[in-house]
């Protein structure tokens, strides 16, 4: 057991961790009835180059929620969520370091959730979710540390009724856990 724990610890040590938050907005079908969402995130991000121009993202936790409009006299309201995981690629357009705008192709599991005030439990579905980030990324310091600031569209696919589409402003700040890189 400690063998695994310690193996673990290394694994998880050797990537940059990542806190972001961000506001989004549904698009599509039924937008209209929703105000603007609110949502966070944690990323591990794995560099597959000296630089750190290049990474493997893994996504462990996007979660973001929606807050309804009331649609009858009632003041009754349908509010969404969705939770998902995602693996991406992020390439940074710079020659020598993490500062540059940014690509990120993004691929996972997600789980929609709606709730109506009417209902005694909130109905759910698991399916896809593709997405795609852009942005601009800012070292800080001599660590690789960055400030991210990306817009990202997701396209949620889990069933007919819980298709959710979003546009998403996001800030986050990545820092390597127990790297320092030397230039």
């Amino acid at each position: 057991m400690k063998k695994i724990f310690l193996l673990g610890l290394i694994f998880i040590t050797s990537f940059s961790a990542q806190s972001q938050l961000a506001v989004s907005k549904i698009i599509g079908k039924n937008s209209k009835n929703y105000n603007i969402g609110f949502g966070l995130f944690g990323n591990y991000e794995y560099p597959l180059n000296e630089t750190g121009r290049q990474n493997l993202m893994i996504e462990i936790l996007d979660l973001e929620y929606f807050p309804g409009k009331p649609y009858n006299l009632n003041e009754d309201k349908l509010s969404s969520a969705f939770i998902s995981i995602k693996l991406g690629y992020r390439y940074i357009f710079s020659e020598e370091s993490r500062t540059g705008f940014y690509v990120e192709p993004q691929l996972g599991y997600v789980r929609v959730v709606h709730v109506d005030d009417q209902w005694a439990e909130g109905k759910y579905g698991d399916g896809f979710a593709a997405a795609f980030e852009t942005g601009y990324s800012l070292e800080v310091g001599q660590g690789g540390n960055a400030f991210n600031f990306g817009l990202k569209y997701e396209n949620d696919m889990a069933g007919e009724e819980f298709k959710i589409q979003t546009v998403s402003f996001r800030v986050g700040f990545s820092f390597f856990m127990s790297r320092r890189r030397d230039r």
